[in-house]
């Protein structure tokens, strides 16, 4: 993950998994100024839950998406932590990957939705099927200055837009493929892509391929040939036997 300074505007701090410290100590990860923010501030680390802040014990509260968190908080990529008077962005380590070369062939045909994680709409699904409009001349966010789409194309999604302000987990995009769990921020409205279908063909396809089965080779038939072998040598011997026990009697 990356942090950014928004305001004040820092440049970006590649952070890994973390864990990041932030504080006004100079021996933390990020050390913004000012009132509201302690020594030791917080915490955001990576873990298989996701994003995870911490806000340490006694502390003052800090604001993710101008939501207050008093102790600990899930977040997304594309997500802001305010710190007193400093704003900070999350983003991934590198851009969403771009949406070149994809055709309407083969199209993903699974459930998607982006779900509103934001404002008086929030937990309300938008369906893609096959297409979701957003923003100016549509039903939805129609507050915003220019429209984009997304649409099922290929085996995935594609995020579109005549602007370069709307912003996927943290980037500026205008047109970019999309992933299950992706944010995507449109001014102050924030969706969450929802794909069951695509996120389980994503890990069927991580997969590593199984191991070849190597056909059985045929059935010896030497072992049983040597035993006929042997019975009949027996049978023949005790012919011989009787024979010879018949004729000296």
């Amino acid at each position: 993950m990356r942090v950014i300074g928004v305001h004040p505007a820092r440049d970006p701090v590649p952070c890994g998994e973390g864990p990041v410290q932030f504080g006004s100590a100079p021996d933390n990860d990020i050390a913004p100024a000012g009132a509201g923010v302690d020594p030791h501030h917080a915490v955001l680390a990576a873990d298989a839950r996701g994003l995870v802040l911490t806000v340490r014990p006694g502390c003052q509260r800090v604001y993710v998406n101008a939501r207050a968190v008093r102790e600990r908080a899930l977040l997304r990529y594309g997500d802001t932590l305010t710190l007193g008077a400093n704003k900070f962005l999350v983003t991934t380590d590198s851009a969403p990957p771009q949406a070149e070369g994809i055709t309407d062939a083969d199209r993903f045909e699974g459930p998607v939705l982006l779900r509103i994680v934001s404002g008086t709409a929030s937990g309300q699904a938008l369906a893609v099927a096959p297409e979701l409009h957003l923003g100016a001349g549509t039903r939805h966010f129609g507050d915003l200055a220019y429209g984009c789409r997304v649409s099922r194309a290929g085996d995935g999604l594609v995020f579109e837009s005549a602007s370069t302000e709307p912003r996927i987990n943290g980037w500026h995009c205008k047109r970019a493929r999309l992933s299950p769990g992706d944010q995507v921020v449109l001014g102050e409205h924030r969706l969450v892509v929802e794909a069951p279908g695509l996120e389980y063909a994503a890990h069927v396809a991580s997969l590593p391929p199984p191991p070849a089965v190597e056909p059985e080779p045929p059935p010896d038939d030497s072992a049983h040939t040597e035993i006929w072998w042997l019975i009949a040598a027996a049978a023949v011997l005790a012919v011989l036997i009787a024979f010879f026990l018949y004729f000296r009697w």
